[in-house]
């Protein structure tokens, strides 16, 4: 048996070990305290006592489709309605559109609300000119205003807020897409509350709220609106990568964030080592874990037929609706012709000693016996982007 030695020479340049965003794919309240004549914004979730400063947080949403009758497998992907009631949303009928709910959500996914925890007494009560507000009685209302939205980069989305109430149309607070429509949503002083949050796009969205409120007597000595805050979803698998791995500022910035951006130098795109789990910020190829890291090739025999194989890690497709697609390919020569024909590809679970991977990667091994009078070969690993990003041009 004759086996192909390789090398692969690296340049290790120093790269800082930037951290990313902290996940918060649980219940999470968007709190709003008035104190010492200023506004206080922080969110606060049930696994951890401390608040997070909305700058250093994101709120994960799956691809996964919305099953409202099993939570443990419901992610965050819907359908758009084909009622006009729901054309606030700027999705067509029968497109996909990702919801953090009103109800309780699937498992990892993030559930966000509003609460205060303001004594009793701080804001004036009274009943709102706007419509959408109970007329009722006089309520010391707090008013969340959208201050801002920015899309994925290179993405025409749309947010909406809204609340729904069985055989009733829902009540729309918020819409990037409908200008009928006033950016704001109202609870009441030391209530908890839960609306719809949607987004017509898989990516980074960034929310940016302002809180108010008056003081009273009624309708009067207005708190004045509280500093911008901004409010960060990723929604799919590659948004949540990215938002684990790169800031807030570095989102923004596709040359760094960027799925065909080499943030740490290595000659790797971000895609690439997203796709094989290498630290994206080392400055090498570096696995994330043992079981992860590029494709290894090798040349291997089997009942007298030498084999050109391909062993990789390779992302779970799950019940994601656009996963990646791996596509092992060989050649003869550097200079190809690349082809998959007579591949075949197997995939298992990882060993025990690295059962932690299986939930999102398993192990494959692509092979196709070497050509008669070869003794030697080349292979690679085609990825195409899922999650509804673009590929590579």
């Amino acid at each position: 048996m004759k086996r192909l030695k390789y090398a692969i020479i690296l340049c290790l340049a120093p790269s800082p070990l930037h951290a990313g965003l902290v996940p918060l794919g649980e219940h999470v309240d968007i709190r709003s305290h008035f104190v010492a004549g200023a506004w206080n914004n922080v969110l606060r979730v049930d696994s951890r006592p401390a608040p997070h400063d909305p700058a250093e947080a994101f709120l994960p949403l799956s691809d996964k489709p919305y099953i409202s009758s099993n939570p443990t497998i419901s992610g965050s992907r819907q359908t758009q309605p084909s009622s006009s009631s729901f054309a606030f949303t700027g999705a067509q009928p029968g497109d996909p559109i990702w919801t953090a709910i009103q109800g309780t959500p699937g498992i990892g996914e993030a559930w966000p609300g509003f609460d205060n925890d303001q004594p009793f007494g701080t804001f004036g009560s009274y009943i709102p000119a706007d419509l959408r507000v109970s007329q009722e009685n006089p309520r010391p209302w707090l008013k969340i205003t959208l201050a801002g939205y920015q899309p994925p980069p290179g993405k025409a989305s749309h947010f909406s807020m809204w609340n729904s109430t069985s055989g009733k149309p829902p009540t729309v607070w918020m819409s990037t897409f409908d200008a009928n429509i006033e950016n704001a949503y109202y609870f009441a002083e030391g209530s908890h509350t839960h609306v719809w949050w949607g987004f017509t796009a898989q990516g980074i969205h960034k929310i940016t709220l302002q809180s108010s409120a008056f003081l009273g007597p009624g309708a009067t000595n207005p708190t004045g609106p509280g500093d911008p805050f901004t409010v960060v979803f990723a929604v799919g698998t590659m948004a949540r990568w990215q938002a684990v791995w790169f800031d807030a500022a570095e989102l923004d910035d596709p040359a760094v964030s960027g799925l065909f951006a080499d943030a740490d130098g290595d000659g790797l795109s971000n895609f690439i080592e997203y796709a094989f789990g290498t630290h994206p910020r080392s400055g090498a190829s570096v696995p994330l874990a043992d079981g992860l890291g590029l494709p290894l090739f090798s040349l291997s025999e089997e009942s007298g037929t030498v084999y050109q194989t391909l062993t990789y890690p390779r992302r779970r497709a799950g019940e994601r609706t656009a996963p990646e697609l791996y596509q092992p390919l060989f050649a003869d020569s550097p200079a190809g012709p690349w082809t998959d024909a007579g591949v075949t590809s197997t995939a298992v679970d990882f060993p025990p000693s690295q059962t932690t991977l299986n939930a999102d990667w398993e192990l494959v091994t692509s092979r196709r016996p070497v050509p008669s009078g070869s003794s030697s070969g080349f292979g690679r690993v085609a990825v195409t982007p899922g999650d509804g990003f673009a590929v590579q041009p």
